[in-house]
C-alpha cells in the first residue's frame, strides 16, 4: 500500500507541475499515466498463477483503448482550462458535444473490459480492476480540473 501512496503522490506532483508545450503535456501525461498506471494497477490487483498472464493481456488491450479516448478527453479538459472565462456558447456547446459521448465511451470500456476480466479470470480480479480504474479516471480529472482554479487566480 505504501507503493500504492507513493506513485499517487508522484503522480499528483507530475500532473500538476506540467508547463511545457500543449503537445508536450498530452505526451507527458500519457506517458506518465500508462507507465506508472500500470505499476498502480499491479499493486491493487490481486492476481494468482495463470490469471497474471491472462489479466495482463486484456489489461494491455483495455490500456490501448483507454488511451486513444484519453487523449481526446485531455485535449477537451486542457482547451477548457486554457480558455476558461472566455468561451463563447457555439464553443461551449461543440465542447460538450465531444465531451460527453467520450465520458460515455470511455465508461462503456471499463465495463466492457470488467466483463471479459471476469469471464477470463473472476469477479473479484474483475471488480478491483472495475474500482482502480474508476479512481485513477477520476483522480487525473481532478487534477487537470484543479487548473482552471489555479489559471482563475
Amino acid at each position: 500500500m505504501k507503493k500504492f501512496s507513493l506513485l499517487l503522490i508522484c503522480l499528483f506532483i507530475t500532473v500538476s507541475s506540467i508547463s511545457q508545450s500543449f503537445q508536450d503535456e498530452v505526451n507527458l501525461l500519457q506517458s506518465i499515466y500508462g507507465m506508472n498506471k500500470k505499476n498502480v494497477v499491479a499493486e491493487f490487483i490481486e492476481l494468482n498463477g495463470n490469471q497474471k498472464e491472462i489479466f495482463w493481456k486484456l489489461y494491455d488491450e483495455y490500456e490501448v483503448k483507454r488511451n486513444e479516448i484519453g487523449k481526446k478527453k485531455f485535449t477537451i479538459i486542457w482547451d477548457y482550462v486554457n480558455d476558461y472565462g472566455k468561451i463563447k456558447a457555439e464553443d461551449a456547446e461543440m465542447m460538450m458535444n465531444e465531451s460527453i459521448p467520450l465520458r460515455i465511451k470511455s465508461g462503456q470500456l471499463i465495463d466492457h473490459y470488467y466483463k471479459k476480466i471476469k469471464n477470463k479470470t473472476d469477479p473479484v480480479v474483475a471488480v478491483q480492476f472495475y474500482q482502480i480504474e474508476n479512481y485513477l479516471a477520476a483522480l487525473i480529472r481532478i487534477k487537470l480540473l484543479e487548473e482552471v482554479f489555479i489559471t482563475k487566480e
